[in-house]
């Protein structure tokens, strides 16, 4: 949030220079105080008001190339919540390239997920129907979308990529975008989750667990480096994004929980290839057929 906070501050510092305006002058067209203008374009300002940055676009010029819409999502994500409409409207490319960049910055990526298969280990047609049916995006939108986060996956082949990813098995059940898709999907799981780059975790519907299950998330964490580890949740209506260490450490101790309830990655890979198998003999038995 900080790093948004940061581009934030410099996109209006710029557009309130390139209209030949002082702070004190442009705190008086807004209202508020030349101490206020500082805050906000050195990223210390702690609330982000949408109005505000609306009426601070109207009494600017453009210096940055980042329209209003940019500048309303970029204030979002520095606050921590972001709708998913103000993502939609600032464009899904730009919210994937986002994501690609805190995938590259990090060490170490730590996921935890009870509704879906994890968008770097997603396939086309799997992702192709979270972007159309749940997140709603256009066929065009949608198609530049899965073509982005496709983009996204050839990190699993970097080696300094590590991807602790622990998942339950509900997640390899659901039939999102239908049984075809759902076994195609858990092949490429299967195979993945045989990279080096990756350790995948299923925690089983029948396991004894110790706490209940909250919230999807992913953990980012930059060690040796000058950025806090930032966790990204995403929600029914909008993306949380939070980096205070207390909160984030919340989210660490959680993932350690359900990796400690989940199945070594040598029994997990053995139970995603037995549920992929079984789902194509389903669909062969049920068609007479291989699936296409």
């Amino acid at each position: 949030m900080q790093k948004a906070k940061s581009q934030l501050g410099s996109r209006l510092r710029a557009r309130r220079k390139a209209a030949g305006l002082t702070g004190t002058e442009l705190g008086l067209l807004l209202g508020i105080s030349q101490a206020t203008v500082s805050k906000l374009e050195t990223g210390q300002t702690r609330r982000l008001d949408e109005d505000l940055i609306r009426s601070w676009a109207e009494h600017t010029v453009d210096a940055t190339g980042a329209d209003v819409d940019s500048l309303l999502s970029l204030a979002a994500e520095a606050g921590g919540m972001v709708d998913w409409t103000t993502l939609h409207t600032a464009g899904w490319r730009a919210h994937q390239a986002r994501y690609d960049e805190l995938e590259r910055a990090a060490t170490q990526i730590r996921v935890f997920q009870n509704a879906m298969i994890p968008g770097l280990l997603q396939t086309a047609r799997y992702a192709n129907f979270l972007m159309r049916e749940v997140v709603g995006l256009g066929a065009e939108d949608a198609d530049a979308a899965v073509m982005a986060r496709v983009a996204r996956q050839e990190l699993l082949y970097q080696p300094t990529t590590n991807f602790d990813v622990v998942i339950t098995e509900a997640v390899l059940r659901h039939r999102l975008g239908g049984p075809a898709v759902l076994a195609e999907q858990l092949r490429r799981l299967a195979e993945v989750a045989d990279f080096p780059t990756v350790s995948l975790r299923i925690i089983p519907t029948d396991t004894d667990m110790p706490s209940r299950y909250g919230a999807s998330f992913d953990l980012f964490e930059f060690t040796g480096q000058n950025t806090p580890a930032t966790v990204v949740v995403e929600l029914e209506a909008s993306e949380y994004r939070e980096d205070d260490p207390t909160r984030v450490e919340c989210y660490r101790r959680r993932h350690r929980i359900y990796r400690d309830a989940a199945l070594d990655p040598g029994q997990s890979r053995q139970l995603v290839r037995q549920l992929a198998d079984d789902s194509y003999a389903q669909i062969f038995n049920s068609t007479g057929h291989p699936a296409e």
